[in-house]
């Protein structure tokens, strides 16, 4: 049976009509599975280049059907990420906005309507299957985990606890144990909290990487007003008591410079989100007895919050599932839905997007390129890597199908020397993050064992799920992955799981002595992670990333002239919208002014130039931007290059036409 889980809002990408913020419809992907087996999964953000995406995932699911080789109608089951009466809810609420809707009569109808003008074929509505939000989280920690039985704690906005067990289908494996409903909503206390320090939603992970530099104790009483501890495993949050902790630190807007105070709020509040989930699992795991325990859910990619929950000692084994977010729903919907028996044997890799192909396919893309690149295939490409590494380079490393999730895993990555602290800063100022923000590390077993002080086998830490304290004598191994509080973010790489990985990280130890790398996702902060060739290229081009290796061949960016930059095509994203107003000027004149927008953030209006506007309502891909600029020349070449470094529009080779 063939079943494709869905997960996204209703919109295409270049549409914006029922976006709403209150409906959490980002991360946006597409799962295709076969008799419980996964043949594919992408990400919606790595193909339509928005991050966090909020649109249908009509690009992932494409590249879905095109990896199995197979039509849409050849699908037997359609899941989506909801529950059917939450749906029709939303739909509602979108009926009473927008007139057009009037005649199509619950969500069922809406999903068939948009699946069917965006694939240009007939969908039958009794394939359409609707999995409750929860389940969805829940089926795809508990169904990749490879245990027997576990407990599975779901940490989202509507969370939960279950049972789960590998005994018969998706559909039965779990039994739910105790529900949190929206008022109890740890993912709502983190997010109402950071929005107050100036951070957006999409922006938890940099707030809560502030905690080790927080002292806790200076607000833990005051959080401890927001929280109450019940019987039997059980708690509620009062919000109307988050104010007073608030008030402890200034008013902060966004790009403001962060105060201790602040640090001490996300310090505080790491903490209470640490000690309900403890108190939760201590009641189930004593109640039920089971000594093996899945997350899943937003508040499972809370990395410290796991770490005290391994650290505890209450579970044997703790499985995190690797896209815990709202992206893993397409994959619980298809497994559900399908109804296949939970995998019996540990998930060893989530590689399941757009593959790269081999040097001998990567070679022909590169040359497209012209001599913007150049491209060698070197004898030994791991020592070849490890070499520039220890040499002091930042190197782009990708290979085969792109991996699930938001953690950076070895599939699209920028790997370097986690030697020198340097490295962290140069990093970051490439990807546009704070300064504060931690790197991660991917190290061989025995360099775990003796770099890390481990709570757990080192098999048991293949995704990136734990903060691990080192060894005081090995911190200089690590020092550019080294947290303020003495922690890394680490994974250990097994050569069954992803023999290139682990090929460089033994040819670095071999020159180094250290068997560990610095690790981070293969972008520039502006898009999300490298997919293809040309993506890989565009950040070589854009960045200050010198080489990258694609498979097995090594890629080095050359200075680009203005004719070079000249010869590009240039494209308008779908995503992105032209526009041209008249308007007062600087409260004197009236006039023309030209603009970008997005589909995506209707705040973003990037200003342009009259010359530029005029090239990019011509731009059609094809032609290249010589073409298309009147003997406008260098200035305007150079306004199209900044624009295409904030991936506003889009330059490649003008052959591709």
């Amino acid at each position: 049976m063939l079943t494709l889980g869905l997960a996204g809002g209703l919109d295409p990408v270049y549409d914006c009509r029922y976006d709403a913020p209150q409906y959490f419809t980002y991360d946006a992907a597409a799962v295709l599975v076969e008799d419980g087996q996964v043949v594919a999964a992408v990400e919606e953000e790595r193909l339509n280049r928005v991050r966090r995406t909020n649109k249908f995932p009509f690009d992932a699911l494409r590249a879905c059907l095109r990896q199995r080789g197979v039509a849409l109608g050849d699908v037997d089951r359609i899941a989506y990420y909801s529950a059917e009466e939450t749906a029709n809810f939303l739909v509602g609420r979108l009926r009473a906005a927008f007139p057009e809707l009037a005649g199509i009569p619950d969500a069922r109808g809406l999903l068939r309507a948009a699946i069917q003008r965006e694939m240009l074929c007939e969908i039958d509505p009794e394939r359409i299957v609707f999995v409750p939000h929860l389940l969805t989280h829940a089926v795809s920690a508990i169904a990749m985990s490879g245990f027997e039985q576990a407990l599975v704690h779901v940490i989202d906005n509507e969370g939960g606890v279950f049972t789960g067990t590998s005994a018969g289908g998706s559909r039965s494996c779990l039994t739910q144990l105790a529900a949190f409903s929206p008022q109890k909503s740890l993912g709502e206390l983190c997010h109402r909290t950071i929005r107050a320090l100036g951070y957006s939603p999409f922006e938890e992970a940099e707030a809560m990487e502030l905690a080790p530099h927080g002292d806790p104790a200076a607000l833990r009483a005051a959080m401890r007003g927001v929280y109450r501890l019940l019987p039997d495993g059980d708690y509620e949050l009062a919000f109307q008591s988050l104010p007073a902790v608030l008030a402890k630190a200034p008013g902060r807007l966004r790009g403001e410079p962060v105060e201790q105070a602040h640090k001490d709020v996300i310090a505080a509040l790491e903490e209470a989100i640490s000690e309900i989930v403890l108190h939760v699992l201590r009641h189930h795991r004593t109640r039920s007895g089971v000594r093996r325990l899945c997350l899943a859910g937003g508040g499972a990619q809370i990395c410290a919050v796991n770490s005290r929950v391994l650290a505890s000692g209450l579970f044997d084994e703790v499985f995190v599932q690797p896209a815990a977010h709202d992206a893993g729903c397409a994959l619980g919907a298809a497994l559900y839905a399908g109804d296949a028996p939970p995998r019996r044997a540990p998930l060893d890799h989530v590689s399941w997007g757009t593959d790269l192909g081999t040097a001998d396919a990567v070679v022909p893309a590169l040359r497209r390129w012209g001599a913007l690149v150049t491209a060698e295939r070197p004898a030994a490409p791991a020592r070849s890597a490890a070499e520039l590494i220890a040499g002091g380079a930042a190197v782009g490393w990708a290979n085969g199908r792109s991996e699930m999730g938001l953690v950076a895993l070895g599939r699209r990555v920028i790997v370097a020397d986690p030697r020198d602290g340097r490295q962290r800063g140069a990093l970051n100022e490439m990807k546009r993050r704070a300064p504060h923000r931690p790197l991660s590390v991917a190290m061989l077993a025995e360099d775990a064992a003796e770099c890390l002080m481990l709570p757990c086998p080192p098999d048991q830490l293949r995704w990136k799920s734990f903060a691990l304290r080192v060894r005081r004598e090995r911190g200089a191994a690590l020092a550019a992955a080294l947290h303020a509080d003495g922690t890394v973010r680490a994974q250990v790489v097994r050569k069954e799981a992803d023999p290139r990985l682990f090929a460089l990280l033994g040819a670095f130890k071999e020159i180094s002595g250290v068997g560990a790398l610095l690790v981070t996702s293969l972008d520039n902060g502006a898009e999300p992670p490298a997919e293809t060739v040309d993506d890989i290229v565009a950040l070589l081009l854009t960045s200050g990333l010198e080489v990258a290796f694609v498979d097995d061949v090594l890629v080095r960016k050359q200075p680009a002239s203005v004719e070079e930059r000249l010869g590009l095509a240039v494209d308008v994203p779908r995503s992105t919208q032209v526009c041209r107003t008249r308007g007062w000027h600087d409260g004197a004149r009236a006039g023309d002014a030209w603009e970008l927008r997005t589909s995506y953030d209707r705040a973003l209006r990037r200003k342009i130039s009259g010359p530029a506007y005029d090239a990019l309502v011509k731009a059609d891909g094809r032609r290249p931007a010589a073409a298309l600029l009147d003997g406008a020349g260098a200035d305007v070449a150079g306004e199209l290059w900044a624009l295409w470094t904030e991936r506003l529009v889009r330059l490649a080779p003008a052959e591709r036409a």
